[in-house]
């Protein structure tokens, strides 16, 4: 989704320059904020992640457990998950699976 909003912008900005370079002002205005829309689109998808809603009574867990560490909550969260997977993957060796 990225690569295409990326490119539409590419797009939006080399056919500005040349509405704009032909005084063609209509399709100049329409492809600004068409580039406009398209960049804000592009930093709302990037600043927005991927989020994780957890269970109230595991941020209330993690909460616990980095108040007992003295740790950072998304370190606990970090080390927790880290070793569910370790023991749903006993065989993966860096995260890869062997055959």
């Amino acid at each position: 989704m990225r690569m295409l909003l990326g490119v539409s912008i590419l797009v939006a900005v080399v056919a500005a320059i040349d509405a704009a370079r032909g005084a063609h002002w209509d399709q100049f205005a329409l492809l600004c904020v068409l580039g406009a829309l398209s960049l804000i689109a592009l930093i709302t998808l990037v600043g927005a992640g991927r989020s994780v809603r957890p269970r109230p009574d595991l941020m209330n867990w993690v909460e616990q457990q980095s108040a007992v560490t003295d740790d950072d909550p998304n370190r606990v969260v970090d080390r927790a998950l880290a070793a569910y997977r370790a023991q749903m993957l006993p065989d993966a060796e860096d995260g890869r699976v062997g055959p």
